[in-house]
C-alpha cells in the first residue's frame, strides 16, 4: 500500500513538473508578436512625387519630416502629428542695374516654411497570423502656418513694407499602408495615398483674402516604436 501511494505521488509530481515546463514554453510564432498596447512614437519622411495644381504659386515642398506622439491599443494607433518643411528655389532672370542702367543677370530666391499639427488615426484592416505584418489605413487632418520670403540679388529699389497677413495651412491625408514589426516594440511602415493642401492668406486689415489648393500623391516611410 505504501509503495502504491509513493508511486502515485511521484507520478503526480512528475506530471505537475511537466505541465509547469510546458506552460513556460513560448509558442514560436508568438515570440515576435507586437505588444498589444503602449505609448507610441513615430518618425516619418514624406515625399510628394506627383502634384496636381499650381505648384509655382504654392512652393510645395518635395520632402517633409514628421513626428507623431500617441497611443497604440490592439489594432488602433491614435496620436498627434507635427510636420515641418523648409523649401527653397533659386532662379536667374535679366534685370537692369539701378546704378548703371545696364542689363545684368540677377538671381531670385524664394524660401517657404510650413508647420502643421495634425491629429492622426491608424487602424489595422488585416493582419497575418503572427500579427507581425499588417495592412492598415491612415487618416489625418491638420492645421498650421506658413510663410514665404523672396530675395533678389542685386536688390531692387526698396518697395512698400508688406502687411502682417495671417497665413494658414490646412492639410488632410488619407492612405492605405503596410507595416511590419521587426521587433515586438518596433515596426517599419510604407504608406502611399492622397493629400490635400490649402494655403490661406487673410489680410491684416481691409477686405480680401486668397486661398490656393493643391492635391498631391504622397509616399511616407515611417518607423514606429511602442513602449
Amino acid at each position: 500500500m505504501f509503495r502504491t501511494t509513493l508511486a502515485l505521488s511521484v507520478s503526480l509530481a512528475a506530471l505537475l513538473v511537466a505541465e509547469a515546463a510546458s506552460a513556460q514554453t513560448v509558442d514560436p510564432p508568438a515570440a515576435g508578436r507586437p505588444v498589444n498596447s503602449g505609448f507610441a512614437l513615430q518618425t516619418s519622411l514624406i515625399s510628394t512625387p506627383l502634384l496636381i495644381g499650381d505648384d509655382d504659386l504654392l512652393g510645395f515642398p518635395s520632402f517633409e519630416g514628421g513626428l507623431t506622439v500617441g497611443y497604440k491599443f490592439d489594432r488602433f494607433v491614435i496620436g498627434i502629428g507635427f510636420d515641418f518643411s523648409n523649401w527653397s528655389d533659386t532662379s536667374t532672370f535679366q534685370s537692369v542695374d539701378p546704378n548703371t542702367g545696364q542689363e545684368i543677370e540677377a538671381t531670385r530666391t524664394r524660401r517657404l516654411y510650413s508647420f502643421v499639427v495634425a491629429p492622426e488615426f491608424q487602424f489595422a484592416l488585416a493582419r497575418s497570423s503572427d500579427r507581425r505584418a499588417e495592412l492598415f489605413g491612415a487618416v489625418s487632418v491638420g492645421l498650421g502656418t506658413w510663410d514665404a520670403v523672396t530675395t533678389r540679388d542685386p536688390e531692387p529699389a526698396p518697395g512698400p513694407v508688406p502687411n502682417d497677413d495671417l497665413r494658414l495651412r490646412v492639410r488632410w491625408r488619407a492612405a492605405p499602408g503596410v507595416r511590419y514589426w521587426v521587433h515586438p516594440h518596433v515596426a517599419m511602415s510604407l504608406v502611399t495615398g492622397i493629400s490635400g493642401n490649402y494655403m490661406i492668406t487673410e489680410p491684416d486689415s481691409g477686405p480680401g483674402g486668397d486661398t490656393i489648393g493643391l492635391t498631391a500623391l504622397y509616399t511616407q516611410i515611417g518607423l514606429l516604436g511602442v513602449f
